[in-house]
């Protein structure tokens, strides 16, 4: 479900740094910033309601499909429905270690994507 909810918090922070000026970063960079500070300082404070928006459209992706999966088809159990239930029967403790390696999963899968992809071109 990350691989297909991600795409909406990529999308909309792309958005953001296409709107940022450009002019911006470069007169803080020619202020003497470094391109770390310009980006906290400039950059990201420009960029925030895009990642919030995304964050937010992502969030609610992912738990309308837990609530689909949980009402149509609960057997046999998806990485969501078993994140779930171990929270549920465990605790945080137990559900963490699935989350963290599905996230890591998702993002080696996207780098992976991503590298074909331009690979190809």
């Amino acid at each position: 479900m990350l691989y297909v909810g991600l795409p909406y918090m990529v999308n909309s922070g792309r958005d953001g740094f296409l709107m940022v000026n450009e002019e911006l970063e470069n007169v803080s960079r020619t202020l003497g910033a470094s391109k770390i500070k310009t980006f906290f300082n400039i950059s990201l404070p420009l960029i925030k309601n895009n990642l919030v928006s995304g964050s937010i459209l992502t969030f609610a992706r992912g738990i309308s499909e837990v609530g689909a999966i949980l009402i149509v088809a609960y057997f046999p159990k998806t990485t969501p429905v078993l994140i779930l239930d171990r929270f549920n029967e465990y605790g945080l403790s137990s559900s963490k270690p699935i989350s963290v390696i599905m996230i890591v999963l998702s993002i080696v899968l996207f780098s992976v994507f991503r590298l074909v992809r331009y690979n190809k071109k």
